[in-house]
């Protein structure tokens, strides 16, 4: 296996996560995800006058570092609140109307995380969005074909999104049932084309006695996660390495963040966060 030496990365941040962090991240009701098929359908503005306009978003955490790596821009504060940048041509303008074309369904979320992402929200008003459906036939209904195609899915925005498949590991989120097999570890085991290692087996609960779908606030979540022991293989060696976690719902974010954390105290130098779908809860359930 090739191992990556940052070469790639150098524009991603590497962010200290503590549990004085995650706490602050619980407690935060600032805007955490940006999505332009839904919640930031209007991000992108053009000049009354027709050439240029104006991007806006209210944070530049996962989303500048794509849009650096795509069209070579950064984003700068606003003395209002949020990040924008001014777009002062039409073929500017195009280029990051381009972007959010191709970017619509994305949610680009805001973590403790180096970079963190979902594929798409799970619903848009009523309806299940078409990769939200996809990941409730294959969870709950066992729905072998929508288990295929969302492995396709994954797949192709593994390799279109930057960063992402230049990880070193790849690791579903551990299940409180490892002999079930989850939908994450299945999907993962699927990622034949890349060259990062799955590394889901050497990472585990040693002690989970409450579900985290009992808890009744991200708070609680926390607390049960800690409780549960997390335990990293010692044959593991972290240090320095991009780690790519993998889930297939992001609710609170809460426990692929303390994941996250527990390998970054391993010695790992970044951690990546890939979900299917966001859902449009931050609530524990």
């Amino acid at each position: 296996m090739l191992f990556n030496f940052g070469f790639t990365l150098s524009g991603v941040p590497q962010k200290a996560i503590t549990r004085v962090k995650l706490v602050e991240f619980i407690s935060d009701e600032a805007t955490k995800r940006v999505n332009f098929a839904t919640s930031h359908s209007h991000a992108l503005r053009r000049n009354e006058e027709g050439n240029g306009g104006k991007i806006v978003l209210p944070f530049r955490d996962t989303i500048e570092p794509i849009l650096r790596n795509k069209l070579g821009k950064d984003l700068f504060s606003s003395q209002y609140g949020g990040f924008w940048r001014g777009i002062y041509s039409d073929e500017e303008y195009t280029s990051f109307e381009d972007f959010v074309k191709e970017y619509n369904q994305i949610v680009f979320l805001r973590d403790n995380l180096d970079i963190s992402l979902a594929l798409s929200m799970n619903y848009n008003g009523d309806e299940r969005t078409p990769i939200g459906e996809l990941e409730y036939q294959a969870k709950f209904n066992n729905n072998e074909e929508a288990e295929e195609e969302l492995i396709e899915v994954c797949n192709e925005w593994i390799e279109k999104l930057p960063f992402l498949k230049e990880a070193d590991y790849i690791c579903a989120m551990p299940s409180s049932d490892p002999e079930e097999g989850s939908l994450p570890h299945r999907i993962v085991a699927s990622l034949e084309a890349f060259d990062f290692e799955d590394i889901s087996d050497s990472i585990t609960w040693t002690s989970k006695t409450r579900s985290i779908k009992d808890a009744r606030s991200p708070e609680e979540k926390l607390e049960i996660l800690e409780e549960s022991g997390l335990q990293i293989s010692e044959e593991l060696d972290l240090k320095r390495k991009t780690i790519l976690l993998f889930d297939d719902l992001y609710m609170s974010g809460i426990s692929m963040q303390y994941v996250a954390m527990k390998l970054k105290e391993a010695g790992a130098r970044r951690v990546f966060g890939l979900c299917t779908v966001k859902s449009r809860s931050n609530t524990a359930r």
